[in-house]
């Protein structure tokens, strides 16, 4: 079991490494190389264990905490790949089990190693919990993620694939170990060490996975999405086309019509509300390029695309308070932020009160 764990900390370690020093980060990335120093980390407190305790009772039953980490980083990720806006520190009460797993562990760790006794009673007791808590973390997050790739993750394969085969491989480690925790029969037909090696083996196939599709998946895509794939002298032409777009300056009667046009349709159509609008949405919604419409937010209006369309978002909402405040209907800010075009009530706290300079309760409680 020592040599899956040793490659599994190896493989993890590698990873880290790799991503660190890869040039094509994405803004999630940082959930990924935490994911990998946990499993490195739970790896190697597990080879200490079985390398340097010799008490049976603590290397089968003496769980570790760290993976109470695994499904709420996987289940962040997936939210940050589907909106670059998220912040995931404002989930941080998903990791209070895990806090709370690790203050038992160590206590449950001091008491055996002062104690000295022959008692395992809150051992015992540790591990059915920790174990029922694991399983339980796990299986919850994993299906959540896989609820958001499926969701939001549409247009973006890569993440996709990655979010459901990590999620697959969190619930192939719960459904494998459920039946030796429901039952004491399974315990006797198969070594607890053996169940163990194979967790740690797919943590370590994890590792591999998480490498394959951010380091050559994710660099083969990232470095070739902008190279047509027909190498003809009409699909170079069409490149160099786009280039000379985006150099070739609008003139300000132009951009005036340009910013007049995105004015009507944003107000007409409501383009706003749709929390997964981008440059390349609205281009196509107002026939027009999207390298003018860039160039027009950043010349003329002296705003980037997200600023332009969060303004637009937060005074809908202003107006939506002040209609529903008149006709004394209770404000839902949660509704009204996903009615506005966000994703999150955190990013629409956050932007509103950028804009305006108050939280929205506190806004509410003005109009009072």
């Amino acid at each position: 079991m020592q040599y899956i764990i040793a490659i599994g900390i190896f493989q993890a370690m590698i990873v880290i490494a790799l991503l660190l020093k890869s040039r094509l980060q994405s803004s999630g990335d940082g959930l990924l190389i935490l994911l990998l120093a946990c499993i490195a980390s739970h790896l190697a407190m597990k080879f200490f264990i079985f390398s340097s305790v010799d008490d049976v009772h603590v290397r089968q039953q003496m769980n570790t905490f760290i993976g109470f980490c695994y499904g709420p980083l996987l289940y962040l990720y997936a939210l940050k790949a589907s909106n670059s806006e998220f912040v995931p520190a404002s989930r941080w009460y998903f990791f209070v089990p895990f806090i709370l797993a690790a203050i038992a562990y160590f206590t449950v760790g001091g008491v055996l190693f002062l104690s000295k006794s022959s008692d395992y009673r809150l051992l015992s007791w540790y591990n059915k919990i920790s174990t029922f808590a694991l399983l339980a973390s796990e299986l919850c997050f994993a299906f959540l993620a896989l609820r958001v790739a499926r969701k939001h993750l549409a247009e973006k394969p890569k993440e996709r694939k990655m979010v459901e085969r990590i999620a697959a491989c969190f619930l192939l480690i719960t459904v494998f170990s459920i039946p030796f925790f429901v039952s004491p029969y399974a315990n006797d037909l198969v070594p607890p060490l053996l169940v163990r090696s194979v967790v740690y083996a797919i943590l370590t196939l994890l590792c591999i996975m998480i490498g394959y599709y951010r380091l050559f998946i994710g660099n083969h895509q990232d470095l070739t999405s902008f190279v047509a794939k027909d190498f003809s002298t009409e699909k170079i032409l069409v490149v160099k086309d786009n280039a000379l777009q985006r150099k070739s300056p609008l003139t300000a009667q132009k951009q005036q019509e340009i910013w007049e046009s995105l004015e009507s349709h944003l107000r007409d159509h409501k383009l706003f509300a749709d929390s997964e609008l981008n440059l390349d949405k609205l281009a196509q919604a107002t026939g027009i390029n999207k390298y003018h419409i860039s160039e027009t937010l950043n010349t003329y209006a002296r705003k980037s695309f997200y600023q332009y369309i969060n303004e637009y978002r937060i005074e809908y909402a202003i107006a939506q308070m002040q209609i529903l405040h008149r006709k004394e209907i209770p404000v839902n800010v949660l509704s009204l932020a996903y009615d506005a075009g966000f994703r999150a009530k955190s990013s629409f706290n956050r932007y509103f009160k950028d804009i305006t300079g108050f939280t929205p309760t506190e806004h509410l409680k003005s109009l009072q």
